[in-house]
């Protein structure tokens, strides 16, 4: 017999999918539970409002993007843990225009002339998400004994801030370079997150 929990879970990959092929213009109750082969009525019971589902599926989208695998690799050194972390939030360069799509759609949708408020949320979601993630990767490495320039929550707030910004700019520079300059700006905000023994050892002097 599948448990309450299973069917949850089943009714929220289901949603997640037709979000990633689909977009987010059809992720509506009716859609997502002719997919899962239920009834709405069954879908409420586990999602009682739409914002709620679009909250659980932008929580699930960033999870299923992020892997805390890199922060815990201890075999290379912290920049390169964290640098290998945070590449996680620019596109792959094989999906790059589809990513950012579905990220300009959310936009659209969440601010744009007819915005919808349960998209905000998922956005709102989403991106709560997405900083306590990136907390958690700058309080493993204080955790390893790195020194970190700042709090952990001032520097996740901060890649928030950056990453927002890099994204924007890959839709509108179209050159394949254009990811490459990202990731150099990625790589030199982890560089500037930490403080390197060479610092410490100036700082000594």
């Amino acid at each position: 017999m599948v448990g309450n929990a299973d069917k949850r879970q089943h009714i929220l990959d289901v949603a997640t999918r037709l979000a990633g092929t689909d977009g987010l213009r059809g992720l509506s109750v009716r859609s997502v539970a002719s997919a899962a082969g239920i009834g709405a009525t069954t879908l409420r019971a586990y999602f009682p409002s739409q914002a709620l589902l679009y909250q659980a599926v932008a929580e699930q989208l960033v999870s299923f993007a992020l892997s805390d695998d890199p922060i815990h690799d201890t075999s290379k050194p912290p920049v390169d843990r964290l640098y290998a972390s945070l590449r996680q939030f620019l596109p792959v360069p094989a999906n790059r225009r589809g990513s950012l799509l579905l990220w300009l759609e959310l936009l659209t949708l969440a601010l744009g002339p007819d915005a919808n408020d349960e998209v905000l949320q998922m956005m709102l979601s989403g991106r709560e998400e997405s900083v306590a993630i990136a907390r958690r990767w700058f309080t493993a490495l204080a955790e390893d004994g790195c020194t970190l320039r700042d709090t952990p929550e001032a520097l996740a707030g901060r890649f928030s801030t950056l990453v927002d910004g890099l994204q924007l700019g890959l839709l509108f520079d179209q050159e394949e370079a254009a990811l490459d300059r990202a990731e150099d700006m990625l790589r030199w905000f982890a560089e500037q997150s930490l403080v390197t023994p060479a610092d410490e050892n100036a700082g000594q002097r």
